[in-house]
Formats: C-alpha cells, structure tokens, sequence
C-alpha cells in the first residue's frame, strides 16, 4: 500500500471508531446499529492487519 493508502485506511478507521462510540451512546452497545459499526471497523482493522503482516513477511 502506499502512503496515501495507509493515510486513507488509518482515518476511515479512526472515523469509524468515533462513529461506534456515537452510536453506543445514543443507541445502545447492542442495538443494531451499533453492531454493523462494530463489524465494519473489524473489518477495516482486519485490512490494516494484512497489510502490515504482508510487510513483515516481504
């Protein structure tokens, strides 16, 4: 990935975090909503992941 890739990647989920926290506040930790923004920042985070274990391994 490049810089600006890392860049993106790192605010979509620094966004998404702030947007978790919002919607637990105002919805619930298990409302519905709150849960897909759970299940999106794992998967942003799970990218972030990959591609840091693909830099380790090249």
């Amino acid at each position: 990935m490049t810089c600006s890739v890392d860049f993106l990647l790192l605010k979509a989920i620094d966004d998404m975090k702030k947007k978790m926290v919002e919607t637990a506040s105002r919805s619930g930790f298990i409302s519905q909503e709150t849960i897909k923004c759970s299940q999106e920042l794992d998967n942003l985070l799970n990218l972030h992941m990959k591609h840091f274990s693909n830099e380790r391994i090249e």
